[in-house]
């Protein structure tokens, strides 16, 4: 065996197909189990199993995004006190001339 259908990779989409097994591996045990309820997950039960972690992603995503984003915006502005600075020092060596 490969490993594929047990390794789950850690990336969104991985870790979404990972709830998507388990809530359909969980339906059939408990049906086999009970002999009650539906053998297998519809619509509604994908849909209720998957929101809360789509929308971890979504932040998960977003937070990603505000990161690099602000990562720029800082490297932007260090390089502009960088910048000041060396017209500082090289004002600072004139005067001290």
């Amino acid at each position: 065996m490969n490993g594929r259908t047990h390794n789950v990779d850690d990336t969104p989409a991985g870790r979404i197909a990972a709830v998507a097994r388990s809530l359909t591996m969980k339906m059939a045990v408990k049906f086999e189990r009970t002999g009650q309820g539906w053998k297998e997950p519809d619509y509604a039960d994908f849909r209720a199993a998957l929101e809360p972690f789509l929308r971890r992603e979504l932040l998960l995503a977003r937070i990603d995004e505000a990161r690099k984003t602000a990562a720029t915006a800082l490297t932007t502005r260090m390089k502009e006190l960088a910048d000041e600075l060396f017209e500082c020092d090289a004002t600072i060596a004139k005067v001290g001339k």
